[in-house]
C-alpha cells in the first residue's frame, strides 16, 4: 500500500536517486534517476508513473526533447503530448474510477526539484475524494506518497494494459 513520507524525506530520496542533475525530467527520460514506469514511449515523448504524487495513480506525459518555455517547443510536438494527455486521462478515467481528473503543467524557473521543473510536461492527476482542491493537490506541504516497486509496477502493468 502507498505510504505517505514528508516533503523533505521525499526532496532527500529524489537528490540521493539522482545527485545533481541539471534538469531532473531530462534525468528520467535518460533513465538516471531511480526506477522509471514507463506506461509508454516513442522516440518523442514518454507517459510514465511519476514516483513522489499527491495521488495516487497520477501519471506524467512528457516531450523528449527538453524545452523550458512554450516558445521553445514546436506546435507538432506540443500536439502530440497533448493527444497523450487525453489518452492518459481516459486510461486513468477506466482504470482508477476517479471523479474526474486534473491536467496540469506546473513547471517554472524557480529551479527547485518539485513543482517546478523547468522541463515541459504534463500531469494527469486522478481525484479521488470529493474535497481534492488544487492547493492541496499540487502542494507537498501535507506530503507525498510513495510505494514499493512492486506497487509501481502492478500500478504501471494495469495502465499498461488499458493503453
Amino acid at each position: 500500500m502507498p505510504r505517505l513520507v514528508s516533503r523533505a524525506e521525499a526532496l532527500d530520496r529524489i537528490r540521493n536517486e539522482t545527485g545533481d542533475v541539471a534538469c531532473l525530467m531530462c534525468a528520467i527520460r535518460d533513465r538516471r534517476a531511480g526506477p522509471v514506469f514507463v506506461v509508454h514511449e516513442d522516440d518523442r515523448q514518454l507517459v510514465l508513473l511519476p514516483r513522489y504524487v499527491r495521488r495516487w495513480g497520477q501519471l506524467m506525459v512528457m516531450p523528449k526533447r527538453h524545452a523550458v518555455s512554450f516558445g521553445e517547443i514546436d506546435d507538432e510536438t506540443w500536439a502530440e503530448t497533448n493527444r497523450l494527455v487525453l489518452h492518459a486521462a481516459r486510461v486513468v478515467e477506466r482504470v482508477m474510477r476517479p471523479r474526474r481528473c486534473y491536467l496540469a503543467s506546473t513547471g517554472s524557473a524557480a529551479g527547485e526539484i518539485t513543482q517546478s521543473s523547468t522541463h515541459l510536461h504534463v500531469h494527469v492527476i486522478p481525484l479521488l475524494e470529493p474535497d481534492d482542491k488544487p492547493a492541496d493537490i499540487f502542494s507537498w506541504s501535507a506530503g507525498v506518497y510513495i510505494a514499493d516497486h512492486e506497487e509501481w509496477e502492478c500500478l504501471r502493468a494495469r495502465y499498461g494494459e488499458a493503453w
